[in-house]
């Protein structure tokens, strides 16, 4: 015979299989890195540690009930391995809001123009997207007490906490604690809460599908994972943003003695406290000298 050409398909990419595995590989490795970093820092990646012994050890708490968990993820995949990652979840998520509730209040301590209710309502937005993910594709398995009921109540959360981001209003945290979040007026903040919004008008359609008691088809769910990647990825983004207003806020402060001239017979002391301050400005933003650190200057005329 004779070669008169090649034919060839290309298949479409919602042909490709999610590899599971691989994704929760991924995701154990990054946990883990995150951990090793907020305990012992990585200044290129703006983590520092712990400033405080209070914040200490309640990531230590955190970083403890993660480690269970990491062991459960890491070995053999079976339903009753699924079943402990779910009962050992609650531990964790219980024990991050408690380290985050204390990040932000020494943070709000330091600088009290700090939104630190936003950060913790933003950071619950992601929490809520990969809960009615999971929720969603724990549906088609029975016995594991995860009904449509849960990915109703949890849509509605969102939408309220999202209202409430954009709007202000009342945000209630861990120990009877009662914030009151400013509605958002930064045109960046509002960018970001309405690319989030769009991601989640995308993703809402498939989850109010199931929640409403329609079949959790091959085709719905990977329509969920999908979609949920690209809200989380949006959502990350506006808690991010918030997020890294406590960069400074939280670091330990380190103040100096400054003794310049303001009076006397040779007052340079103005000129010497502009430029004390502005180097100050830069080495606290950079974080390349003293990483951890906030520096303060205390200026004292010596004439």
């Amino acid at each position: 015979g004779k070669l008169v050409g090649v034919f060839c398909t290309q298949m479409p990419p919602e042909s490709k299989p999610i590899n599971s595995t691989q994704v929760l590989e991924q995701t154990v490795q990054t946990i883990g890195d995150r951990m090793h970093s907020f305990k012992y820092g990585k200044t290129d990646a703006h983590f520092y540690p712990p400033m405080s012994e209070t914040i200490a050890k309640k990531l230590f708490e955190v970083t403890d009930r993660w480690d269970e968990l990491e062991h459960i993820a890491e070995g053999p995949r079976s339903l009753q391995s699924l079943v402990a990652m779910m009962s050992q979840s609650d531990g964790l998520t219980s024990a991050v809001a408690a380290l985050e509730g204390v990040v932000v209040d020494e943070a709000w301590t330091a600088a009290p123009a700090l939104q630190g209710s936003k950060i913790v309502v933003a950071n619950k937005q992601l929490a809520l997207l990969q809960g009615m993910c999971r929720d969603a594709v724990l549906t088609t398995q029975s016995g594991l007490g995860v009904t449509s009921k849960d990915i109703a109540a949890s849509m509605s959360s969102f939408e309220s906490n999202h209202n409430l981001l954009m709007q202000g209003g009342s945000v209630r945290r861990l120990a009877a604690k009662t914030d009151v979040a400013a509605a958002s007026d930064d045109p960046v903040a509002i960018d970001l809460m309405q690319k989030a919004e769009t991601q989640w008008l995308a993703l809402k359609p498939a989850l109010e599908a199931i929640a409403t008691g329609s079949q959790a088809t091959e085709t719905a769910l990977r329509t969920i994972v999908e979609s949920t990647a690209s809200a989380v990825e949006s959502m990350d983004a506006v808690a991010t943003y918030w997020g890294t207003t406590t960069r400074t806020t939280t670091m330990m402060s380190l103040e100096i003695l400054a003794p310049v001239p303001f009076t006397g017979d040779w007052p340079a002391g103005q000129t010497m406290r502009l430029a004390a301050q502005l180097a100050e400005s830069l080495i606290n933003e950079e974080q390349q000298i003293l990483p951890g650190y906030n520096l303060k200057h205390v200026f004292h005329d010596d004439k």
